[in-house]
């Protein structure tokens, strides 16, 4: 009995050994595999654990997978690159031509109303005048109107333009640092802009992040690889 008692604690340590010998390296670091997958029970049923694609997944869906995030701060990026020459430059020629615009209806509308100062009360031609004059104004709002929607289309271009820049730039960091996922967001303890309640509630939504690990704020790096300032 005491002879059987030892040649199966001698073959427990060996197989004890092989496995250990199967999941260590080849140079002894302490770290285990290879391995094709783990196995790890429980009441619900076994979970396997397999690298899919570089990923750690334990199912075939997407949703299965464990991605890689950062956070990048869009707005500091997107502030900067609309200051650019190339943008503020257009801005200027746009306001430039409808200041243009403008001034000359202004001048017409002056010119109507020096004309009706000078009328005596009972002048048959104060309703013509006065009619001339709505007219003109009429106009001139509508020019009013125009500009700002022309502004508004203009910066909507340039912002849509400094969006894209923005994502290859992130694009590119991404493919450097191996990051799947990059969500935008507003550093929990970043000062708030000087506004409304409204505006107020949309910051505070734009935080996602109410606490967030160091070093997945590539925020940063977006900007060197823009060639902006942080």
């Amino acid at each position: 009995m005491k002879n059987h008692i030892t040649h199966i604690t001698i073959a427990t340590a060996l197989l004890i050994g092989v496995i250990s010998t199967a999941l260590m390296s080849n140079d002894d670091t302490g770290v285990l595999g290879p391995a094709d997958s783990v196995v790890l029970s429980g009441e619900d049923g076994d979970v396997t654990i397999t690298n899919s694609e570089g990923h750690i997944s334990w199912g075939e869906k997407k949703t299965s997978t464990v991605w890689s995030i950062g956070f990048m701060e869009t707005g500091k990026a997107l502030s900067q690159l609309l200051k650019a020459d190339h943008f503020k430059d257009k801005r200027d020629d746009l306001n430039a031509e409808l200041k243009d615009t403008m001034t000359e209806t202004r001048g017409a509308l002056e010119a109507i109303a020096e004309e009706a100062q000078n009328l005596e009360p009972d002048d048959p031609s104060t309703r013509e005048i006065h009619q001339r004059w709505q007219k003109l104004y009429d106009e001139f709002q509508n020019l009013q109107k125009l500009a700002a929607d022309a502004r508004g289309a203009l910066m909507a271009d340039q912002m849509q333009e400094s969006y894209n820049e923005i994502l290859e730039a992130v694009n590119v960091v991404s493919e450097r640092m191996s990051i799947d996922m990059v969500l935008r967001f507003i550093p929990p303890d970043g000062e708030f802009e000087q506004g409304n309640p409204d505006s107020t509630i949309m910051q505070i939504r734009l935080r996602t992040a109410l606490k967030l690990p160091e070093g997945i704020d590539i925020t940063d790096e977006v900007l060197a690889e823009l060639g902006l300032d942080d």
